[in-house]
């Protein structure tokens, strides 16, 4: 990795690259699904009960999850990507529990609630990942294809509408970079 004159690397890590990729998309993965909620009560309903059909087959109870609750994760992140937490290859690996606990108590009343968590924990993340590895606006993001300042203010942008507080999070990192 180089590094420039002033301390700030020219590019992250390939494995920060992969994190903050992954953490892109579930942080997008929860605005579509937060708009999709939205979008109308028979929608919301919808989502809801395929993600309640999912949970009620009983394959995602194990905390160590076997080829069934494999499977049933993966479909699960078909149905709301962010509740569930994906490696670097971006294979389903383990489910949220907070976050589905409160995606089945707020799907159809507070679609923003529902998938707020998923998102919230993925802008600490990115906070973190950054801060650590002393990025600033021009340090190249592999895998994600920008720079640290497009990416931070990509996010920004498109959460804004709906989770103004997690978006000012990011234009507090986007100012410190």
């Amino acid at each position: 990795m180089a590094i420039t004159a002033c301390g700030a690397p020219d590019e992250l890590s390939r494995s920060d690259g992969e994190q903050l990729a992954l953490a892109h998309d579930r942080v997008v993965g929860a605005i579509e699904t937060e708009k999709q909620l939205r979008s109308s009560p028979e929608a919301a309903e919808r989502i809801h009960a395929r993600v309640r059909k999912i949970v009620a087959s009983g394959a995602l109870e194990a905390e160590q999850l076997d080829e069934f609750g494999l499977a049933a994760l993966g479909e699960l992140g078909l149905v709301v990507p962010s509740l569930v937490i994906f490696d670097r290859l971006r294979i389903p690996r383990q489910l949220d529990r907070e976050a589905l606990r409160i995606f089945l108590a707020e799907a159809t009343s507070d679609p923003a609630a529902a998938v707020e968590r998923p998102a919230s924990v993925e802008i600490r993340r990115i906070a973190e990942l950054l801060a650590a590895a002393d990025a600033d606006a021009d340090t190249d993001i592999p895998v994600a294809r920008q720079t640290a300042a497009a990416y931070v203010g990509d996010l920004e942008s498109r959460l804004r509408p709906t989770w103004p507080k997690l978006a000012d999070e990011l234009a507090d990192v986007r100012a410190d970079l």
